[in-house]
């Protein structure tokens, strides 16, 4: 009976190891992985590290064009080594977890994270000061963000 359990346990064990192998990892998993060492686990982000919050915040960028054009962007995002279809998932699961759903801003496409991806953004700093500085104009909430 042991052995049988134990036998189980590294069937399981493998089969996992598969399918993490095969990026098969639910859009919670891959922010946990990929995310949470900036944003945190509660999507807090640190003002002093320059990481902006989620909660109360992301809704704008996600319900504004240039928003995500400049979050497919994101060094975090960039470097995350996720698959189109893995950002639009997570992007998605913020979005649900953080937005406001007064805004239910649309859901990210693999087609649209593709397409964004492969827009240029010469200077990505530039490219935020622009963005956040015409949705505050706009009387919309954005993060605090002390970097220039």
């Amino acid at each position: 009976m042991l052995r049988a359990t134990l036998a189980s346990l590294a069937l399981l064990g493998l089969m996992s190891v598969s399918a993490v192998q095969a990026g098969e990892r639910s859009p919670k998993a891959n922010y946990l992985l990929r995310c949470s060492g900036c944003h945190a686990l509660d999507g807090t982000g640190t003002e002093i590290g320059g990481v902006p919050a989620f909660p109360g915040f992301i809704s704008t960028l996600l319900d504004d064009p240039q928003g995500r054009l400049y979050l497919m962007h994101v060094p975090g995002v960039v470097a995350s080594s996720l698959s189109d279809k893995e950002i639009a998932e997570v992007m998605n699961y913020i979005e649900q977890r953080w937005g406001d759903p007064a805004l239910q801003a649309k859901p990210f496409t693999i087609a649209e994270v593709g397409q964004l991806r492969a827009t240029e953004v010469a200077d990505l700093v530039a490219f935020r000061r622009e963005v956040i500085r015409r949705l505050e104009a706009e009387g919309k909430p954005v993060a605090p963000y002390p970097w220039p």
